[in-house]
Formats: structure tokens, C-alpha cells, sequence
């Protein structure tokens, strides 16, 4: 089995006069920053100064002790001291003994005789953690099919159903035992699991440790979807005592080696054209956009300036025209996309290698629809046009182009469906994430997921603005509400703020709602793909606390 940690290269650094700083706490593989691991589970520690020396991932048997650092964590008058994985000045990984209480309670680094300020800790029966092909915590889980000789799943290498897989991990809950030595494999039935697959529930065979320290696997077999669920991107959703996992995805094909790209409409590019835009390693594409987005902009009171709300509709026409290159297949695939009803959160995960090079159109793209006639005239890289109120309705729109050096004249249709209507926007303001939040709405095409957006940004204990963190969902449009699962608001950063003298100026996040249309697929010589599509957007300011 290869080895499941993930070492971050960091280089070494002395940091001999500081104490160590904790400013996250995080399951291995989800991520989540919520400062909650399980017993058992590995977990890793961000911040500074936290180790004077860089090192690699150690072998077993563990110490709790690595280069003079110590993870110590108390809960309820239990102190236990964590078996360590590796150490860097900025990241520590470790196991939560399973011998930790189950509460709230506080971590504290000790490295070399300087000790952090005690961090909150919450410290549950399970959580489980699931690896990604990423490492991000989202995306593609990281899966071993038994059925094909424990070969990593691909695009190109899809599951089927009928086969065993198994999904790695952390966090599914306590072992008794040495926590630092080679594990004796014990099924943790003790620990209520579900998984299901496409929607559908898988059976689940095994939820235990490996023969690594806090490392998991859950063995399952895949069940028969419905034919419209099949392919590269099928959402996986994995329960352990009544915690859900991060979200991922796997490939699966109803048979064969290759999955089939879903979602979307008539638009998307067929298996056969990603395949030979693969294969050449470059295509040329356009895109025309009609948009409106409705934006509530919240600003804080401060001195001498009151506070409130602004709403404002911005309507748009922009056109582009590129040779894409580089890791065109998993670009098109949409690897990172949950499915229907399922929620993916998004950190620092590396994006595709892909390069635009734009092409020349002519001077101008046109479009006429509804009461309106729009020019989309070349600035930079795009088309775009900008006029100073709202022109977008339902209807169909008309684009035009006499063409120019690269991509010659074109024209072609667009149906847009009913206005996207958010009904409770003021209650995203604020969002406790903690909670649940509902969303609903009127509009779009009833058809068509529904596209939830957010974002929200911390600050680092050192008052530096925190890496964003954000999430999406893919709703059902047609049921006109979305309630959003405890566990993907949780691992949202809560907002971060800088405070003046006088003053607190909130860093405030994103919730949004978009109904991105059915589309039309145009022909245009030079180029191999051209889709037209619209969206409408309804975007709130807030607050996550």
C-alpha cells in the first residue's frame, strides 16, 4: 500500500525566539476547518513557529515526541499526548489518542520549551475523513477498486456495478490498543456507517482501521444506479455515526473502462470530442453570455457613516474566443463538480494546467432579443458590452458576428427562461455555520440544477487575511428551495474582521444563487466548440460566524 499522508514541502526555518501559534486545526483528509477530529483520527495543526526543524513523514513504531515537539489535548481533566506523523514550522500532523474524551477541550504545542496558547478542540466518537485525488479534500476521492486489482480509479479506468471498492481515510472512530505501532485490521461495526453511490445505498463491508496508525478504509460494493447517473463524476456520500463526510466523487460506468461526461444539456461536448481534443492536446472554443446579476451589497456602520444595504441589477453581453491547451480532459470532465443534491467544499486544490490563447473575431459581436439590441465590442481579451440599465427578459436572443482572422462569421440562436428570483435573500446576511440554512427561489429553468455558490475569508492568528474557503451545490431547480447539510457550512472559516482605534471592519463573504440556462450550441468556422447561454445571479454579501 503506498503511503496516505501528505507531506507539504515546506522548507526548513528556524524559528527559535517564537512561540508556537495554532491557527487551524483539521481533519487530514477533509479538511474541515472546524476545529472537530475524532478519536483516533489523524489530524493536522496549521500556524507558525509551531516546529524549529522540517521533517519527513516518520515510520512506524511513532513517538509522541519529534524534534523536541509535543501535540497535547485535554478534555475533561484527561491530558493525552498525540503519536506524530511529521513536523514543520508551519504544519504538524499527528493521531488524536482514542483514549481522548469525548468534549470540548484545548491543544497545546509545546516545541522545545515554548508552548502555544490553548486552542479549542472538539473531540468526537467519529468523523470520518475521506482521501482525494486532490488532497483538498474535495473533488475525486482517492479509491482502490478490488474487483480490478486494487487499480486507482480513472476517467479512463471507471468502476462498475457490482464491484468492491475501497475509499481511504481517517476518522471513522477509537481503536483500543498501541496507537503507535503496526494495527491489527478490527471492522469498527460498533460505528453506524452508511454509504451511498449515485443516490443509491452501497453495502458496506468493512469500516476500519488499516494496518497504519489512524489511517481508515471503508469497503464497499457498487450498486446499480439509474442510467441517468452514471458517469465521471458521481457523488459519493459517506455517513459515520450520524457525521457526513467531506463530499467526493468517483467515476463509474454502467459498463466498460470509461464514464461518460453528464449533466448540462445539449451543449456539452460529446465523450468522442473531449477524447480527440485530448489526444491533440489543444482545442479552439467561444463562448456568448447574456447575464444579470442581482447584488446586495451589506456595509458596516462606522464612525460618521451609517450602515445598510444596497441592491443593484447588473446586466451584461460578453463574448470570448480562445485555442485552449494543456489538461483539456479533466478540465472538460468537471472533476471537481458534486452531482445533483450534493455539495463539494473547495480550498487550495491545484487547478488544471490550462492555457487561452485568444482569437480575433472581428471588431464586434451583436445580439438582439426582447426589445434590445446590444454590441459587444473587443476590449482585451473579451467582448463586452455594458449598457447602464437592465435589458435582459425571457425570450430569444439572436447573435451575430461578420467574423475576423481567426474565426470567421457566425450566427445562432438563444432561449432565455424566466428571471432567477431569490425569495429570502435578507437571510444571508448572516449565516450561522453551525446551523441550517434554507434557500428559495422562483425563476429559471425548472429543468436545470440550480448552481449555490459561497465563499468566506478568515484572519490568521496574525491578523493576515486568511486563504478563502468556499463551497458549491448543485440543487434540483424545480424544488424551489435547498436546505444546505450541517457539515459543508462547518467547514467554512467563520469571518474574519480588522479593528482599528474607532472601529471593526467586517470581512465579509459570499452566498450566491445562480440559474445558468439550457444553452444553445452554435457552429462557427474556426472553432471546434461555441456555446451561447445565460445566467441570472442573485449574489448577498454576508457574514459566516
Amino acid at each position: 500500500m503506498k503511503r496516505i499522508v501528505a507531506l507539504l514541502a515546506f522548507s526548513a526555518t528556524a524559528a527559535f525566539a517564537q512561540p508556537p501559534v495554532i491557527t487551524e486545526i483539521l481533519n487530514n483528509y477533509s479538511l474541515a476547518n472546524s476545529g472537530t477530529v475524532a478519536q483516533g483520527a489523524i489530524f493536522i495543526v496549521k500556524g507558525t513557529n509551531l516546529s524549529d526543524f522540517t521533517t519527513g513523514l516518520q515510520e512506524i513504531p511513532l513517538d509522541t515526541t519529534l524534534q523536541g515537539v509535543h501535540m497535547v489535548v485535554t478534555v475533561a481533566g484527561v491530558t493525552t499526548f498525540a503519536p506524530m506523523y511529521y513536523v514543520l514550522p508551519q504544519q504538524l500532523a499527528g493521531i488524536l489518542p482514542s483514549a481522548t474524551p469525548v468534549g470540548n477541550g484545548t491543544l497545546v504545542i509545546r516545541n522545545n520549551g515554548k508552548n502555544s496558547a490553548p486552542t479549542p478542540i472538539t473531540v468526537v466518537r467519529s468523523a470520518f475523513g475521506v482521501l482525494t485525488v486532490s488532497g483538498a479534500g474535495s473533488g475525486s476521492a482517492r479509491v482502490q477498486d478490488a474487483s480490478q486489482g486494487y487499480q486507482e480509479l480513472l476517467s479512463t479506468r471507471s468502476t462498475n456495478p457490482g464491484n468492491f471498492l475501497v475509499f481511504y481515510g481517517s476518522g471513522v472512530g477509537p481503536v483500543s490498543g498501541d496507537e503507535t505501532i503496526r494495527q491489527v485490521q478490527t471492522d469498527l461495526t460498533g460505528i453506524a456507517t452508511t454509504v451511498t453511490i449515485g443516490g443509491r445505498p452501497a453495502q458496506v463491508f468493512y469500516r476500519g482501521r488499516t494496518a497504519f496508525p489512524g489511517l481508515d478504509q471503508i469497503n464497499v460494493q457498487v450498486p446499480t444506479l439509474d442510467a441517468a447517473s452514471y458517469g465521471c463524476s458521481v457523488p459519493v456520500v459517506i455517513t459515520t455515526n450520524g457525521v457526513q463526510a467531506n463530499s467526493t466523487t468517483i467515476p463509474v460506468a454502467q459498463s466498460g473502462a470509461t464514464c461518460s461526461v453528464t449533466g448540462g444539456s445539449g451543449t456539452a461536448p460529446t465523450q468522442q470530442e473531449i477524447d480527440r481534443w485530448t489526444s491533440a492536446g489543444s482545442f479552439t472554443n467561444g463562448t456568448l453570455s447574456l447575464t444579470r446579476t442581482t447584488q446586495y451589497s451589506v456595509t458596516e456602520a462606522l464612525p460618521g457613516v451609517p450602515g445598510g444595504t444596497t441592491i443593484t441589477k447588473t446586466d451584461g453581453f460578453e463574448a470570448a474566443f480562445n485555442r485552449a491547451s494543456g489538461d483539456i480532459g479533466r478540465y472538460l470532465r468537471g472533476d471537481t463538480q458534486p452531482g445533483l443534491g450534493a455539495c463539494v467544499v473547495n480550498r487550495t486544490a491545484a487547478s488544471p494546467a490550462w492555457t487561452l490563447v485568444p482569437l480575433d473575431a472581428g471588431p464586434s459581436v451583436t445580439v438582439s432579443g426582447p426589445g434590445t439590441f446590444q454590441t459587444a465590442a473587443r476590449s482585451g481579451l473579451l467582448y463586452v458590452a455594458r449598457p447602464p440599465g437592465p435589458f435582459l427578459s425571457a425570450g430569444r436572443y439572436t447573435f451575430n458576428s461578420s467574423g475576423g482572422p481567426a474565426v470567421s462569421a457566425f450566427s445562432g440562436t438563444l432561449d432565455v427562461a424566466q428571471e432567477l428570483i431569490v425569495t429570502n435573500p435578507d437571510d444571508f446576511k448572516l449565516i450561522v455555520r453551525g446551523g441550517g440554512v434554507t434557500v428559495r427561489w422562483t425563476g429559471g429553468d425548472p429543468a436545470l440544477p440550480m448552481q449555490i455558490t459561497g465563499s468566506s475569508i478568515p484572519i490568521n492568528a496574525d491578523g493576515t487575511q486568511g486563504a478563502a474557503v468556499s463551497f458549491l451545490c448543485l440543487a434540483n431547480a424545480a424544488d424551489g428551495r435547498f436546505t444546505f447539510p450541517a457539515n459543508i457550512l462547518s467547514q467554512l472559516p467563520a469571518s474574519g474582521s480588522f479593528s482599528g482605534a474607532a472601529f471593526t471592519l467586517l470581512l465579509r463573504g459570499s452566498f450566491t444563487v445562480t440559474a445558468v440556462g439550457k444553452g444553445s450550441r452554435l457552429a462557427a468556422p474556426g472553432l471546434d466548440y461555441l456555446v451561447a447561454n445565460n445566467s441570472w445571479t442573485w449574489s448577498v454579501a454576508t457574514e459566516y460566524r
